[in-house]
């Protein structure tokens, strides 16, 4: 093990049959195999889960290469002893990044918190919208089906209405 790896977890919950040769290469280049499962959210995706060990900066890299190859949707997290990284990736929205705690909740800086106070002028509506950005609230909202289809048959991915 190269000094500084840490254990990453990575989900891909859902990945379009078209791009899973892609993603195999990518993670083959890392010495990881995945083994690919169907999902039931959207059709014609399958999904994967694994656990192995990247650095810091190789994790960053990993979850900006997987969501340059598509319309895929993912998580990996990342735990440093009592504090962690989590990356989020939603086709359009792009990769959302986080800092966690030991309970495995999104930490926001000092300075995170004063740019929203400071940009929000007072407004609470702009307050609350700028700190569900800050906390990756659309990506979670997104990836959450896909994380409660690992358990039950039952549940059903909506989209919004036009």
């Amino acid at each position: 093990m190269r000094r500084g790896q840490f254990v990453l977890t990575l989900a891909i919950h859902a990945c379009p049959r078209a791009l899973v040769a892609q993603i195999d290469t990518l993670l083959a280049s890392l010495s990881v195999t995945l083994s690919w499962h169907e999902q039931n959210l959207v059709s014609d995706n399958l999904a994967a889960d694994i656990s192995f060990k990247l650095t810091e900066d190789e994790a960053a890299e990993l979850a900006s290469q997987i969501y340059a190859i598509g319309t895929i949707y993912f998580e990996m997290s990342q735990r440093f002893g009592r504090s962690g990284v989590l990356f989020m990736g939603v086709p359009g929205l792009g990769v959302y990044r986080g800092e966690l705690n030991e309970s495995g909740s999104i930490m926001l800086s000092e300075d995170r918190i004063n740019q929203i106070v400071d940009k929000s002028a007072g407004n609470h509506r702009e307050f609350m919208r700028l700190l569900r950005v800050s906390l990756g609230q659309s990506w979670d909202d997104i990836i959450e089906p896909f994380r409660g289809a690992k358990f039950s048959n039952n549940v059903v991915l909506l989209t919004k209405a036009g």
